[in-house]
């Protein structure tokens, strides 16, 4: 996995527009999706549009050594904080990269929560929420939310 100077995050631009198409068509992500459709590129190029020229949202890609490993969106709740939401390009899955990724955004919102839903069956996830020192906070039909206390 190297030094951490290899991994950082960058913003999407609409240049990712394809990867990111590709990505949430991908089997696995659909799978532990909320909403397991697949997604048609023409929605998809509207919804990613409006979520880049969002204040209320944000959406970086995770590099690691120069490769596109993954993406993590951060939509901001109502009261405060942040809905984690994050998938990780199949070729790179359990190498650990979703636990550096969680990391990483808890290192660069310091003193906010953050906070990631993710389903029962998704052991990968749940692992990787745990290994980067979030909380399960609470439970519902088939829902773990895991919660960042970030100390500032």
């Amino acid at each position: 996995m190297g030094n951490n100077d290899s991994h950082k995050l960058v913003y999407a631009t609409e240049d990712y527009c394809d990867l990111l198409f590709e990505w949430v068509n991908d089997e696995k992500v659909r799978l532990n999706s909320f909403n397991s459709e697949r997604i048609k590129y023409e929605e998809h190029k509207k919804w990613f549009k409006s979520k880049i020229e969002s204040d209320d949202t944000v959406i970086y890609i995770f590099k690691a050594n120069n490769q596109d490993i993954g993406v993590i969106r951060l939509e901001k709740m109502d009261k405060n904080g942040y809905l984690i939401n994050y998938s990780i390009a199949k070729d790179y899955r359990k190498k650990g990269y979703a636990t550096t990724l969680l990391k990483l955004i808890k290192e660069k919102y310091k003193g906010q929560l953050l906070v990631g839903k993710v389903k029962k069956g998704n052991v990968g996830s749940i692992k990787a929420f745990i290994n980067a020192e979030f909380i399960i906070k609470k439970e519902y039909d088939d829902i773990y939310e895991f919660y960042s206390f970030n100390k500032e």
